[in-house]
């Protein structure tokens, strides 16, 4: 009786060991992933940030390089931050984490690897900087934090905003853009909103793609402080494309919520609310650069995409590199304008990576929509809702896809929402402890 005694208690101290380490294992991958991300947010914000301290509001797009050397220091020194430190995580999530698929791994980095062989193939030389996001891949594969890792990124772009904000009250200067650097939207009195950055479209697409992640903080007045904070600067931001793709959203989160719009979406599936918008999204970035003909249309982009198509036709099965505009400045000329990307993911991949990079790309989108449309049928529409702002900025931007670690609001959301589990945990439903920190497709939080 008495070695059974010990049996039975010896069962409950390791079950309650086990339990202790992987919520140890749990922390470290939520923590590190949390740190990765504010690495990344910090390279594209620090340098930028002290280039208009030292050199002022600098001319959009212009050919001069003014970045001070400690900015160029500070950018290198976190890039190298983030590799050193994504080669950790992944070394302690292979030696303790679980239930890993290397195919999936393949998937997630086969678009990135695909527009670097297209960079080597046209006589580019990336340097270690290129390394930066596969290595932060893998160590999300690696980690395979729980949904909540997500929450984040809403954090940094509440952060953004509240940033550009407190800028723009200590030095309208430097935080505001006006005069010809409006360009079409000069009906904007006072300005737009830039903060830190070179254009008021940069900012606005950071707080487009970081809003949905909103919903993903736990308590409800972090929610509305995030989410009232991202929209005032958005719409200040003027930039329409990402003012565009977050009412989407928006409207998206409030069919998702019967007590917001009503009992209309009462009996609709949540993957049915989501693929609507989505399938819309999806379907102007595809089809209006091939049927657009008027080279005025949407801001003059028309010119560009033409343009862009017709240089794709050279190589179309790898592209040019993802540094083509920028080793081609002739290109200015038929584009109408110094641009860096395609103002259209499609016509982008295309150009830069050609049809094997699009493919690629396409199948990570399945893959991710897939997942994505389960975790809102558990409670967690935030992976959803960043979908649909992702193929509504897509539609008329495309900086967002930059290989290098100003492209970490879209890659890495991707590789979070392709491995994230469900939500509270990796195979467990949290129960929140109070109902207005919770949330479920059909059930409404009169709070929010």
């Amino acid at each position: 009786m008495l070695s059974r005694d010990r049996m039975a208690t010896a069962v409950q101290r390791a079950v309650a060991l086990r339990r202790s380490d992987s919520a140890i294992s749990d922390r470290v991958a939520t923590g590190g992933v949390a740190v990765l991300l504010s690495l990344a947010w910090a390279r594209v914000t620090f340098p930028p940030l002290l280039d208009v301290l030292a050199n002022g509001r600098p001319v959009f797009n212009s050919p001069v390089d003014s970045m001070p050397a400690t900015g160029r220091v500070l950018g290198d020194t976190i890039t190298a931050s983030v590799i050193g430190l994504s080669l950790l995580l992944a070394g302690y999530g292979l030696r303790r984490r679980r239930a890993r698929r290397p195919g999936e791994l393949v998937v997630v980095l086969a678009p990135l690897c695909a527009l670097h062989l297209a960079g080597l193939v046209n006589g580019e030389h990336p340097g270690p900087v290129a390394l930066a996001l596969p290595a932060a891949v893998l160590a999300i594969w690696a980690l395979r934090p729980g949904t909540h890792a997500l929450a984040t990124i809403g954090v940094l772009g509440a952060v953004t905003a509240a940033g550009a904000l407190l800028l723009a009250a200590l030095r309208p200067d430097l935080a505001l853009l006006t005069g010809a650097g409006l360009g079409a939207k000069s009906w904007a009195v006072g300005g737009l909103l830039t903060g830190p950055y070179p254009h008021s479209n940069v900012l606005g697409l950071m707080l487009a793609l970081s809003l949905p992640f909103v919903f993903s903080l736990r308590h409800a007045w972090s929610r509305r402080a995030a989410l009232v904070t991202i929209l005032v600067v958005l719409v200040w931001t003027g930039s329409r494309t990402s003012q565009l793709a977050a009412l989407v959203a928006l409207l998206t989160w409030g069919l998702l919520h019967p007590r917001v719009a009503g009992r209309a979406a009462v009996g609709w599936r949540p993957s049915v609310l989501v693929g609507v918008p989505a399938a819309a999204g999806l379907a102007l970035t595809v089809f209006s650069p091939l049927l657009v003909t008027d080279p005025t249309m949407f801001t003059k982009r028309g010119r560009i995409w033409r343009a862009l198509l017709s240089r794709w036709a050279e190589r179309p099965l790898i592209g040019h590199g993802p540094g083509y505009f920028e080793r081609r400045p002739e290109l200015a000329e038929a584009l109408g304008g110094r641009y860096t990307h395609g103002h259209n993911v499609l016509v982008h991949l295309l150009a830069v990576g050609g049809l094997l990079t699009l493919v690629l790309f396409a199948v990570l989108l399945g893959l991710v929509w897939r997942r994505s449309t389960l975790l809102a049928g558990l409670g967690a529409p935030a992976p959803a809702l960043f979908l649909i702002s992702l193929v509504w900025i897509s539609w008329l931007e495309a900086s967002h896809l930059a290989v290098t670690l100003a492209g970490f609001l879209t890659w890495l959301p991707l590789c979070l929402i392709m491995w994230a589990g469900p939500p509270g945990g990796h195979d467990r439903v949290r129960t929140p402890a109070r109902p207005e920190d919770s949330w479920r497709p059909g059930v409404a939080d009169s709070r929010w």
